[in-house]
Order: structure tokens, then sequence, then C-alpha cells
């Protein structure tokens, strides 16, 4: 973005104000007030209530549809997972490759795809959405927390409680139609938070730059744009602060939080598992039982990359021979050859 589009997303969200232009005259939106809120929590309820016998399915009902027609199955979930999980491990590798220009070109090109494929995954799972009861209870409640939040330019609100169901419309659905375009992104929210003026108005003032008693006050975009000043905040005063290449580089910046997360999920899980099982530092090797897979994998994700592989090695022996000794595995007969070429070093060396 420009500076002057940084200037004007700034101070859209810091004033929690709105302004859009209908047939030649502007409407003010301005940002809803805790008894608003839930009175249009109220609407929701009202609003699920009133359409429950309508042709309207339920989230449950559509997701019963899907996997009836094979669009959408718990496989596709598994597979999802798994995709979601690729993508995270690529961010990882993207971090890793920092000053591997070449290698960022390829892991660019693969994060991409992989992006792609979740897309698509997501439109598949939720292509039902619309005609769910929640999503059009969902839509009403939207519409009235923008109605009863719209004033003319003198002030005046254009829509009442009382006559938001009867009421002339059509301004409301420009005004929601023009909104609904000018949804900010994930990425332009990261690079507001982490750009001035917001910047500087967030070293300075923190919470008070919306000038509010309570976070309950707050827009959702000055939510969001906080959440992420905060997660950047945090970047910066770790011990591991990566370079600044990194937090200018979304995909690359969280590659670096997964490793970190993944850092102090492992290190937790060893000091758990040492602590149950009293293993001596000295140990190198533990073998623990594990009484479902999925304790198995938990297990073997305390596993450093270099282990998984020697036990991915170990086991595509023992599968192919079927019985192995433990002196025939590849990484003892590595460990041997190593000792025996350090005993030929050392014996040289006396002459």
């Amino acid at each position: 973005m420009d500076e002057s589009q940084l200037n004007f997303l700034t101070y859209q969200i810091v004033s929690g104000l709105k302004f859009v232009t209908i047939k030649g005259s502007r409407y003010k939106i301005i940002a809803p007030s805790k008894e608003l809120r839930l009175l249009a929590e109220y609407i929701y309820r009202e609003t699920v209530h009133s359409l429950r016998f309508d042709n309207l399915i339920t989230k449950e009902r559509a997701t019963l549809v899907l996997r009836g027609l094979n669009i959408w199955t718990p496989q596709h979930d598994k597979d999802l997972e798994k995709l979601e999980k690729h993508l995270d491990n690529k961010k990882v590798d993207l971090y890793h490759s920092l000053y591997n220009a070449t290698k960022q070109k390829e892991l660019n090109r693969v994060i991409k795809m992989a992006k792609k494929s979740i897309h698509k995954a997501y439109a598949k799972k939720y292509s039902l959405e619309y005609m769910t009861l929640e999503y059009h209870a969902l839509l009403t409640k939207k519409k009235f927390l923008v109605a009863l939040c719209m004033q003319d330019i003198n002030g005046k609100f254009i829509y009442k409680e009382e006559d938001f169901a009867e009421a002339d419309s059509t301004i409301l659905e420009k005004a929601m139609a023009i909104l609904d375009a000018d949804i900010m992104s994930v990425e332009s929210f990261r690079e507001l938070a982490r750009s001035d003026p917001w910047r500087t108005m967030w070293n300075l003032g923190k919470e008070s730059c919306f000038n509010t008693m309570s976070v309950a006050d707050w827009t959702d975009d000055q939510r969001t744009l906080v959440t992420f000043a905060k997660m950047y905040d945090s970047a910066y005063q770790s011990m591991e602060c990566p370079p600044d290449a990194v937090f200018e580089n979304d995909d690359m910046f969280d590659g670096w939080m997964i490793d970190q997360r993944r850092k102090r999920e492992t290190e937790q899980k060893q000091k758990q598992v040492e602590d149950v099982n009293n293993i001596p530092d000295s140990a190198q090797e533990v073998f623990l039982f594990a009484p479902t897979k999925e304790d198995a994998e938990k297990i073997y994700d305390l596993n450093d990359p270099t282990s998984r592989k020697k036990i991915q090695q170990r086991q595509k022996m023992i599968e192919n021979l079927g019985e192995v000794e433990a002196h025939q595995l590849p990484d003892t007969q590595m460990e041997l050859r190593n000792q025996q070429m350090e005993e030929y070093k050392n014996k040289m060396r006396r002459g």
C-alpha cells in the first residue's frame, strides 16, 4: 500500500467510523454500542426461530448433504488437515531459507499452490453455507447493525429498530454492497499493523489510540488491527527476534512463528516425558510404550528431524528384511564406521 492508503485506513479504523456515498449523498456509519450489539444477538436468535420451518437447512444438515454427495467427507477433512500442515512446513522452510534467494523462489511457488488448494477445499466444504438457516440469521444481524448505525450528514439516524423490517432498504442494500467490497484482507491488516502512521500511534499510546474505556466498545477492525500489532510486539520482544526482512514477508514471518511454537511444544513434551519416566540426562535413546496410535504420534513428534530420519530408515529396513540385528541398522553402521575412522586417525597421529 502507498502512504495515502496507509493513512486512510489507519484513521478510518482509529475513528471507528466509515463513510459511504450513495447517489451523491454521504452517510456516516458509527460504531455500534454494547447495547446495540446485544440487541443484534437477539435479532439473530429471533431470526433463527422464525425461519426454522422455512426451506432452509441447518449447518449440520448441510454437512450431511455434502457427505452424502461425496463432496465433503471426513476423509476430505483429513486431507485438508494434511494440506494445512504441508503449508506450515513450507513456511518454516521459507523462514530457514532467508539467505537463499533461489530456494525462496521455489518455496514461494509451492506455498502459492498450497494456498490455492486450501482455498478450493474450503469453498467445497462451505459450498452450501448460503443455504443455511444460520447464514441468513447472521446476514440479518449484520444488516441490522449497519442500519441502526447509519446517519445522514446531519447526524440523523436513517433507520429505527421498530421499523427496520418494513423500511425501504434501498439505501441499506447499497451501503452493504459498498462495505462488503471494502472489507480488508488479512494481508492488509498485517501491513497496516507494521507500518506508519499506525505503528507510531500504537507505540506511543497502545490501546488509548481508540479513546475508548473498554475493549468491548472497539469495532471488529480495531480488534483485528490490535491483534496483529500485539503479534508483532511479541516478536520484537522475543529473545530470538527475527531480522526485519522476516517481518516484511507474511509467509516467512508465519514460518518463524510456527518454528517458535513447535520448539516450545517439543520442549514442553520432552519435559513432561522426562518427569514422568525419570529419564537421565545422559540417555541418548529412550523407548516409550504408546497405548494408542495418537500417543505414538505424540511421542514421534518429540524427535528432531535427524532422529525422525533415523527412525524412518530403520522402519524401511525392517519392513524389507523382516528381522534385523541392532548392529545391522543403517545408523549403527554409520556410527561404527565413524568410530573406525576416529580410531584410525588417532593411530596415525601416534605414529
